[in-house]
């Protein structure tokens, strides 16, 4: 049962990564803008941390339901163990190196991969149905 419910958040996933790709595709200074912005406050850097975590143990816990369980539970723990050292490492740290790549993507480039979002989301939902 929770290795069910949790294919289900994966496809869920899936759908707010292949939507989030639309709205950067649509919008990428806005995007490049929010980037700049991870770590640059407690609550930013912390809540998204918190959410990557939350989404790979949801991964983990899912990966017996999908149709590639060991790919998405490395996933998983990859999504995990991230967020557990940017947690460890000074926050500035992590505000320094969002602000640094976001000044130099161009916007055109965050054009060009946002259809490798739209890719990882469609594949997230194939692999959990």
């Amino acid at each position: 049962m929770l290795a069910s419910t949790s294919a289900l958040l994966i496809a869920a996933t899936g759908v707010g990564l292949s939507v989030l790709s639309v709205l950067i595709l649509s919008a990428p200074g806005r995007a490049l803008e929010a980037l700049s912005r991870f770590g640059s406050t407690p609550a930013i850097h912390f809540g998204e941390l918190s959410l990557r975590t939350a989404i790979g143990l949801i991964f983990v816990a899912g990966a017996p339901a999908t149709r590639h369980p060991s790919v998405v539970a490395v996933i998983g723990g990859f999504l995990i163990a991230s967020a557990i050292v940017l947690m460890l490492l000074p926050r500035r740290w992590h505000a320094r190196y969002s602000g640094w790549w976001a000044a130099r993507i161009p916007a055109r480039a965050v054009r060009l991969l946002a259809p490798i979002s739209l890719l990882a989301g469609v594949a997230l939902v194939w692999v959990a149905a």
